[in-house]
């Protein structure tokens, strides 16, 4: 028992009939494929994947991931060290002598005299970087700048 089957194979006129034939035997004819396509397809040699492979996700050796570190632990740590450097500026000013003197007197500058000199002689055991920055508040002076024979308020331990 002969059947005919009527298939319109592509690149054809539409009108042509094939008969005796089943649509396996005419499948579509696909043109050659130019060589830019082909080689736009291709994957270098080295970038092959095996069908079914497992997906590498991480590098063999690598432990597992640590746990970030709890904000009250950082809170914590954080608060010993504020502690610690108040305490070391605490006895860095102990060590670094008395304080400057609240009593102040007038007082004239002797020749070749300068503001560390005058410091160190009207406050001694003072630290005398803090008793010259007071001589220049108390009497307004931008620069170390004085003359002999000129009056300054400076601070007076007795």
């Amino acid at each position: 028992m002969a059947t005919s089957v009527q298939v319109v194979r592509r690149g054809s006129d539409l009108g042509e009939r094939v008969e005796g034939r089943s649509p396996a035997a005419t499948a579509p004819i696909r043109p050659a494929p130019s060589p830019l396509r082909r080689a736009r397809r291709h994957r270098p040699p080295n970038r092959g994947r095996v069908a079914g492979a497992a997906r590498v996700v991480a590098a063999p050796g690598c432990g597992p991931r640590r746990s970030p570190i709890p904000v009250s632990v950082l809170a914590g740590v954080a608060a010993v060290v504020a502690i610690a450097v108040y305490g070391l500026g605490s006895a860095a000013d102990s060590m670094a002598g008395a304080s400057v003197p609240q009593e102040t007197a007038v007082v004239r500058v002797k020749a070749g005299e300068t503001l560390s000199d005058l410091a160190a002689r009207m406050a001694p055991g003072s630290d005398v970087g803090a008793v010259v920055d007071r001589i220049r508040g108390l009497n307004g002076l931008e620069g170390s700048t004085i003359f002999p024979g000129q009056p300054l308020e400076v601070p007076v331990s007795r």
